[in-house]
């Protein structure tokens, strides 16, 4: 069954304003060597930027915190939620949102301690937390992190860009839909020095996510899909069975597997933990803070995974919206809104993608930006980083495979294994008693079971039949 869906949810932390996961926002300036500032958005955006001033700059209340932890979480990744609970035999409702809520709290928990750790040590930067843990010489891991997931998102993005658009105008091939949009907006927006105009592409795509999730929650209830209803003939009629048959209270499949990985990637956000800690003004109150996040993050999460699936069953696509009529007034407004709040928060992924890339093979690229041919190099550079994902866009129709792997491996170091490192690494004693350290060894080896684990399952479910 085809799974292609958001990375968003996918991913990893913001610097500020966000509309979908790694949606930074900030200047690009001339091209300097990344090792000299962290590129503002490379190691600055994606690795927990610092805020001016340091840890006594915080000014965010608590209830701003809570909305700005709420609005980097939740994006357009919940429109694949559906899909997961579908997924080979299906999942039923209960296990669907036991494993919502564990991966809800666990992520709270893991969010909060890198923010304890952050407190110990006076990190200013994911990068630097991972260098007081492990030392400088291996914190290119992050970099090479942030360039699997960032690069993966934008995949994700150039191929669900390219579906909304052909569906869209559906004269417009999906093909020539990705290289329509590659070639503008996409590249003049991505070689732009000053990114600050698409600061409220956050508030965009949280507008797009409402939108999504509203339409989502009332066509499950007003029995617009149901049989007899405006929508059903997708049904075919008076079949004797249905892809809603597949709907379930109780009921755990393989499937169940994919629907575990799609949630790891739907709570990815813990890079952006070290700014948001610094930025807090009463820092001891950051568990709190998560706690309260997530929690709302958890319930929008279960109202689309659930309505999504009740209307559509075993039939879930991808992207959920490819499942609504073309004729849905709704769902028009919905595509539209997704695809406007695509647009203005590609080119902040992208710049993140970039700038991780560039700061990862920063003893060749260095060089290339320092010389007097600097600028040119840079937006070279750029646009030959934006032909990768567009290319592989073209040729993967179908991302699932990509956004599964992704929620499997990286996310589960991202959300599981490396905070919990940290917090074996640096909290002391006074910091953490036995049973916690115990605890955190245990989230370790599940998030390294978990990735394996996942991995196996991903691969066979895609390229063999033995888990149909």
């Amino acid at each position: 069954m085809a799974r292609r869906t958001f990375l968003l949810a996918t991913l990893l932390a913001t610097a500020g304003a966000r509309s979908i996961p790694l949606a930074p926002a900030s200047s690009l300036l001339a091209p300097t060597p990344l090792k000299d500032a962290q590129r503002h958005l490379g190691k600055g955006a994606l690795a927990g930027a610092v805020a001016p001033g340091g840890e006594t700059a915080g000014t965010m209340s608590d209830t701003a915190a809570v909305v700005s932890l709420f609005k980097t979480i939740v994006g357009g990744g919940i429109l694949a939620l559906p899909a997961g609970m579908a997924a080979g035999r299906g999942t039923g409702v209960w296990p669907g949102l036991g494993i919502l809520a564990l991966h809800a709290s666990v992520s709270a928990y893991t969010y909060a301690l890198v923010g304890r750790s952050v407190a110990k040590t006076g990190a200013r930067s994911f990068n630097e937390l991972w260098a007081r843990a492990f030392g400088e010489e291996s914190a290119w891991i992050i970099d090479a992190i942030v360039v699997g997931v960032a690069g993966g998102a934008c995949l994700t993005y150039a191929c669900f860009l390219g579906d909304l658009l052909s569906q869209l105008v559906p004269s417009l091939g999906r093909t020539e839909a990705i290289l329509a949009l590659a070639v503008v907006p996409m590249a003049p927006l991505v070689l732009l020095r000053d990114l600050s105009a698409l600061s409220s592409a956050s508030f965009a795509g949280l507008a797009a996510v409402a939108v999504s999730a509203f339409v989502v929650c009332k066509r499950a209830l007003d029995g617009s899909y149901a049989p007899g209803g405006a929508f059903g003939g997708w049904l075919g009629g008076g079949a004797a069975a249905t892809p809603l048959d597949q709907i379930s209270g109780a009921r755990v499949s393989v499937g169940t597997t994919v629907l575990f990985n799609m949630l790891s990637t739907a709570f990815m956000c813990h890079t952006n933990a070290v700014r948001a800690y610094h930025e807090l003004a009463a820092k001891e109150r950051q568990a709190a803070v998560a706690a309260k996040a997530f929690g709302l993050a958890a319930l929008v999460h279960a109202a689309v995974q659930l309505a999504g699936y009740y209307t559509f069953g075993a039939a879930c696509q991808g992207l959920i919206l490819s499942n609504y009529a073309a004729s849905d007034p709704l769902a028009l407004v919905t595509r539209v809104a997704t695809a406007v709040s695509l647009l203005s928060s590609h080119p902040l992924l992208f710049t993140s993608f970039r700038d991780a890339a560039f700061s990862l093979f920063s003893s060749g690229v260095d060089p290339l930006l320092a010389g007097p041919a600097g600028d040119r190099n840079w937006k070279l550079l750029t646009l030959g980083l934006l032909a990768v994902p567009t290319a592989a866009a073209i040729v993967l129709p179908d991302v699932g495979f990509v956004v599964s792997l992704m929620g499997a491996s990286l996310g589960a170091a991202l959300i599981l294994v490396i905070p919990s490192l940290f917090g074996s690494r640096l909290l002391g004693d006074a910091d953490a008693s036995p049973a916690e350290k115990a605890a955190m060894k245990g989230v370790t080896a599940f998030g390294v079971a978990i990735g394996v684990f996942g991995t196996v399952i991903t691969v066979l479910e895609t390229y063999t039949d033995l888990l149909k």
